[in-house]
């Protein structure tokens, strides 16, 4: 979809924030050559990297975390539209079903469930 809508280009930026294998190569395939990914996740595990996307592709890989000065011009951006969190969304649960359901669903079901909205 990143390279429709791109025409074919691939995007400049992209960030990892589900700290899922999956979803870094998927980012590595729809990212342009040269661009940079910027990994946000705290993996649970060691991430497996095709060395290769890396490297031919020239893709500049960066690593960060904690920067909090940047949460109000995010939360400002969705707040004006500019920024649609839907498609993040991999599913929703109920706060009292968080530990019965939700917490297994994270952790058995890692490649699918990225981002789990819990609401009242």
């Amino acid at each position: 979809m990143v390279r429709e809508l791109t025409g074919g280009a691939g995007a400049d930026v992209a960030f990892e924030c589900a700290g899922v294998n999956a979803v870094l190569d998927t980012m590595l395939d729809a990212v342009r050559p040269g661009a940079v990914v910027v990994n946000v996740s705290i993996w649970g595990a060691p991430a497996t990297v095709d060395m290769q996307k890396l490297v031919l592709k020239e893709i500049d890989l960066r690593g960060t975390i904690a920067y909090v000065r940047d949460h109000p011009a995010v939360i400002r951006m969705v707040q004006e539209g500019k920024l649609d969190l839907k498609p993040f969304i991999t599913g929703r649960i109920a706060v009292e079903d968080l530990v019965e359901q939700g917490f297994g669903t994270l952790i058995n079901h890692k490649d699918t469930a990225v981002k789990v909205l819990v609401h009242r």
